[in-house]
């Protein structure tokens, strides 16, 4: 049944990377219901990257957040814990591809001025200005070509650093509330000896690895892309409000298309469904009454299908994202971005097209760093706006593409560092094995206390690679 509630688009930006950093969070606390708010950034243009895409929002919604009851990550809830067995990389194996030559920019120039966000045009009510800081990246014109063709880390030499996402994928299709706040305290927990720290992570609405009716964990299922079960889209968006809660911003990937879960492919998804689908699920959760929007950071399409050569789910797609601004204007929302996320190799797919904000294509678990290096390059000088990578070799993940030899510490930190040396990267999304398809996410290669595995703390830890949230 599908609700609905208003909202509004966030406006695009002019040329160069126009990043609006808020310049005040509440404390984050975790909390026992519904409800928490968020920070902001604007879009570039069609030719520019974007570097954070997080909708802007009010200092007033940011203390309604800290007005929540507080929680933690206590002993309590450990002791209770009982992680089920973790399913690793189960999804469809990577094709490894070899690397190709391509050409990037290397310098940018970089001002920063004073301004006000807040006051989007259009329908509903605009929320008030709120002083910020704007950064301004300006890249170097395309008619400076440099070969890139390292495959060794080198030290970071991005002035500003990246903000950092995990992977959690399966939480809103496994878990129960219980290992919802583990994770959620054990990840805004997480800390490098800079400061640095998680921005949030990214989830799917629907099971990605089983049957798109597989019980969640608390018994629901799902319905249908046509008739979505309002018990289960209020438990996602309890797994919001638990984030925000903490200070933790989440991207959403709407409808999963690929293996297991070919939504779009398999009809379940379609342009008959598609446009209701998108407004009932933005209608409920970018509702002024929500407080957790805030954290909605990112709208994400796609999946990791090789049936799409780039077009013919494009059509969905469009009608999913036109929902969900239709509702995001109704309901005077700030606007989150639409991204895209890929298999690996399919990075240049939907350049250009007009649903879309930017590109977070995945390199995959099989494409080494100099041919991840190369696909983001190809991709950049298309002109197409650049978000991230939104899905790079996985920590302790184990594949026969990889000589079944285990992603070490060093090959996650040395794929983050590449990604920010390329200088136009402001998010990447780092995952672990162990984590992305686990029940109890907090619970796989985490620990009280803000302890994480070595390599995702060695990301945290090195000096100018991760900005804080």
């Amino acid at each position: 049944m599908f609700r609905t509630l208003v909202r509004f688009v966030a406006t695009v930006g002019s040329i160069g990377l126009v990043v609006v950093l808020l310049g005040a969070f509440a404390d984050p606390g975790e909390t026992g219901g519904m409800s928490t708010e968020r920070g902001g950034v604007q879009s570039g243009s069609n030719t520019a990257d974007a570097r954070l895409f997080v909708p802007p929002t009010t200092l007033a919604e940011q203390a309604a957040t800290a007005s929540e009851p507080v929680g933690s990550d206590s002993t309590a809830a450990d002791a209770s814990a009982t992680p089920s067995t973790i399913a690793a990389g189960t999804r469809a194996a990577d094709t490894p591809a070899s690397p190709s030559s391509v050409t990037t920019n290397t310098t940018a120039t970089t001002t920063t001025t004073t301004t006000a966000v807040g006051q989007a045009p259009g329908p509903g009510p605009s929320p008030s200005p709120t002083s910020t800081t704007t950064t301004t990246i300006t890249a170097a014109p395309a008619s400076t070509p440099t070969t890139t063709t390292t495959t060794t880390a080198q030290p970071v030499s991005s002035g500003s650093g990246m903000f950092l996402w995990d992977t959690a994928w399966q939480i809103a299709a496994k878990s129960n509330e219980s290992a919802i706040n583990q994770y959620v305290g054990r990840l805004a927990s997480a800390s490098g000896a800079g400061g640095a720290n998680v921005t949030g992570f990214w989830f799917s609405v629907v099971n990605i690895n089983q049957d798109i009716n597989t019980p969640n964990g608390f018994g629901h299922t799902f319905g249908s892309f046509s008739n979505p079960n309002p018990d289960y889209l209020d438990y996602v968006e309890m797994v919001i409000s638990k984030a925000a809660g903490r200070g933790l911003r989440v991207g959403i990937v709407v409808a999963w298309d690929g293996p297991n879960q070919f939504s779009v492919d398999s009809g379940k998804l379609n342009g008959n469904n598609a446009y209701d689908y998108g407004h009932a699920i933005a209608s409920q959760w970018t509702r002024s009454e929500f407080g957790g929007r805030w954290a909605i950071s990112a709208w994400i399409m796609g999946g990791d299908t090789t049936r799409d050569s780039g077009g013919e789910h494009g059509g969905v797609w469009a009608e999913v994202v036109r929902g969900i601004k239709a509702a995001e204007a109704e309901n005077g929302f700030g606007g989150a971005p639409v991204l895209l996320h890929t298999a690996p190799g399919q990075h240049l797919h939907y350049t250009g097209a007009s649903w879309l904000s930017a590109h977070a294509p995945q390199t995959g678990h099989c494409a080494d760093r100099s041919t991840a290096v190369n696909w983001m390059n190809e991709l950049r000088n298309t002109g197409a706006r650049v978000w991230g990578n939104g899905e790079m070799r996985y920590e302790d993940i184990t594949w026969s593409c990889n000589g079944n030899r285990p992603i070490s510490a060093d090959d996650v930190l040395g794929d983050a560092i590449a990604m920010a040396n390329l200088g136009y990267m402001a998010n990447f999304v780092y995952g672990h094995d162990d984590r992305w398809n686990s029940s109890w996410p907090g619970a796989a290669a985490m620990g009280s206390g803000g302890s994480v595995s070595e390599g995702l703390q060695r990301i945290l830890d090195e000096p100018g690679l991760i900005r804080s949230r």
